[in-house]
């Protein structure tokens, strides 16, 4: 085999471990403040526990896909599904991860810069003018109070010709059983159109009651893709430059 092919084989695994590397796992290690004990999930964990969020990207698309016991109908006081929260300047929730954040709330956390409408699939886009104005709050009613649940589509501003979108068929059927909420957000959507730039984000997911919250960062492209990718191309620039 020639040291051309070699190289080449050798940027191309390099490529194909840096597409794998476009996924994580972001684990439930939230609580949030406002709430009236020290625990993570409210009420019954059969109905309302949200287990994860898998996330992944391509060239154009974010995917995110919440695990969550939670259906519509799953408890006998009307909870719905809550809206996705994506934050595209980092993570940055009040408190620390060794209390589960439990200082974290509207008034102090990460000001979400869009919301995913679950019901629609419409991604809207949230000014840190009146910021709290164009949100759907938890409580009184809830166990834990001041948490964003969901976006007013008539405060908030509908990103213009928005292509994402929400897939809730995988959602549970049956109590106990963990089902899937697919959200697709289109990248340029965000305003991310150059991946040879790394963009940190943050994503938020909740059911109307707040009962169980997921929060969590990402990176789109991770550092570490942007390292492989680059080796990548250098190992193939050097066996070509040798073969000439």
């Amino acid at each position: 085999m020639s040291s051309f092919t070699k190289s080449t084989l050798a940027a191309l695994a390099i490529g194909v471990a840096a597409a794998s590397a476009n996924a994580a796992t972001i684990n439930d290690g939230y609580n949030g403040a406002g709430l009236s004990y020290n625990g993570d999930v409210f009420g019954d964990a059969k109905i309302y526990q949200v287990d994860r969020m898998e996330v992944s990207y391509d060239a154009d698309n974010l995917y995110v896909n919440v695990y969550t016991n939670f259906f519509e109908g799953a408890d006998s006081l009307g909870h719905k599904f809550g809206d996705l929260f994506i934050s595209t300047n980092g993570w940055n929730p009040n408190g620390t991860a060794a209390n589960r954040y439990g200082t974290d709330d509207v008034s102090n956390g990460e000001h979400w810069e869009y919301a995913l409408d679950s019901a629609t699939g419409d991604l809207y886009s949230l000014s840190d003018v009146d910021y709290a104005s164009q949100l759907v709050l938890s409580g009184p009613g809830s166990v834990r109070v001041n948490q964003e649940v969901g976006v007013k589509t008539d405060a908030a501003s509908l990103v213009a010709g928005e292509t994402s979108s929400a897939d809730l068929s995988g959602a549970s059927a049956a109590v106990g059983s963990l089902g899937v909420l697919s959200f697709t957000i289109t990248l340029a959507d965000l305003g991310i159109t150059d991946l040879s730039k790394s963009t940190a984000l943050g994503l938020r997911w909740t059911m109307t009651c707040a009962n169980d919250v997921i929060e969590g960062g990402f990176n789109v492209p991770e550092p570490g893709t942007l390292a492989m990718l680059g080796l990548g191309l250098v190992g193939l620039g050097l066996s070509r430059r040798k073969k000439a």
